[in-house]
């Protein structure tokens, strides 16, 4: 009788020691195919992936109604207001590292100014943007890195999402857009648009994406977060890959 007892002592320990350690993180995302995106109220992609295998790595429970898609501006804003939250997929840039605790590098990320192929526009820099209007996602990478070299708001187009931005384009309401080539070749898939129609007009950052974190959020998460996705990239590379993911999907 006292071996049952202590045995049920041992499992109830147990099951509030693994209850404690689970980091109980709020998640805000937004729909960044095919990092992140909302299928039949579910969040899927690349980076959802990742973060789910992150958490079975380090044996913490992963809630589903923890992730939380939102538009990018209010998720970034949610993600700096909360003590226990973060956010994907950011950009990592050494600006951003000074408001975020970083866990990466996930995926690479090329952002650019892109235009219809048909244009005959050629930047030298943004210095050389003239009267064109281009299209961003507000405190979106695009966005932050045009307002960081000093382009005027009068030269911008603030739109809700991706999925906008290459409607826009199209339809020719913008000259171009400030945004990741990958993702921005992914939207012109799903809004029907032939992404080979497109070209770069201009690099401007190549960095890494990542899962960011508010400052409050506890280091050692942090930390075992970044072991783990380690891991995962030397033991899974293929998964994050966009190609690999395409095919998948297709």
């Amino acid at each position: 009788m006292q071996t049952i007892k202590t045995l049920l002592l041992g499992i109830m320990l147990f099951s509030i020691h693994a209850k404690a350690k689970d980091p109980k993180l709020i998640w805000f995302t937004e729909d960044y195919p095919p990092f992140n995106y909302h299928v039949n109220g579910n969040v899927e992609g690349i980076a959802i992936n990742a973060l789910k295998t992150i958490y079975r790595d380090l044996n913490w429970n992963f809630d589903e109604n923890e992730v939380m898609l939102l538009p990018w501006p209010r998720a970034y804003h949610m993600t700096l207001s909360n003590h226990n939250a973060c956010i994907f997929s950011m950009t990592y840039t050494e600006e951003r590292a000074k408001l975020f605790q970083f866990v990466g590098p996930a995926m690479d990320n090329h952002v650019a100014i892109i235009g219809h192929k048909e244009t005959k526009y050629q930047l030298s820099d943004l210095n050389s943007l003239g009267e064109l209007k281009v299209g961003v996602v507000k405190n979106d990478i695009g966005h932050q890195l045009l307002r960081q070299a000093g382009v005027s708001k009068e030269s911008l187009v603030f739109l809700a999402s991706g999925f906008e931005l290459v409607q826009m384009l199209k339809l020719k309401r913008i000259d171009l857009i400030a945004y990741g080539d990958v993702i921005a070749r992914y939207q012109f898939k799903r809004a029907g648009i032939d992404p080979s129609h497109y070209r770069i007009v201009l690099p401007l950052r190549s960095s890494y994406l990542g899962f960011a974190c508010n400052q409050g959020v506890r280091k050692r998460l942090i930390d075992q977060m970044n072991e783990a996705l380690k891991a995962i990239r030397q033991r899974q590379p293929e998964i994050f890959n966009p190609e690999y993911f395409y095919s998948k999907s297709e």
